[in-house]
């Protein structure tokens, strides 16, 4: 049986993979809580649910051509998961302010979720983009 850290951990995985790589709305949807709120909402984004999806569907995902995921940390603690990933992919359009560069870019992010039976409520991160020259 697993321990409450490693279903969490799961339910990370599956967002990360499921809904910000492959788009999955069903998967966004049984993930995150309906009160979730996002405590570091990029600046414009209000910090509810549906914000929070349209960020990742319109910002994100838009953004960067070939979008791929690296997870390179992820630790779990009660009912947090921290999670040191990036993003990556080519640049072309707008993210977080930042015109296209039609170049290969990433953006790492340093996650805190919190969790309650088994979807997001709340979330915390800081990020940075950097393009490769």
């Amino acid at each position: 049986m697993q321990t409450v850290e490693e279903l969490n951990k799961s339910v990370v995985r599956r967002f990360n993979e499921a809904f910000i790589i492959n788009g999955d709305l069903q998967a966004f949807e049984e993930i995150v809580a309906p009160d979730f709120i996002n405590a570091t909402a990029p600046p414009g984004w209000p910090a509810d649910k549906e914000s929070t999806r349209d960020f990742i569907l319109l910002g994100l995902r838009k953004a960067f051509a070939d979008l791929t995921l690296e997870i390179f940390d992820m630790v779990a603690e009660d009912d947090k998961v921290f999670t040191h990933k990036a993003f990556t992919g080519i640049h072309v359009e707008e993210l977080l302010g930042v015109a296209p560069t039609g170049k290969k870019t990433t953006l790492r992010i340093m996650d805190l979720i919190q969790l309650k039976d088994g979807q997001y409520v709340k979330h915390w991160s800081v990020r940075e983009l950097k393009t490769t020259v």
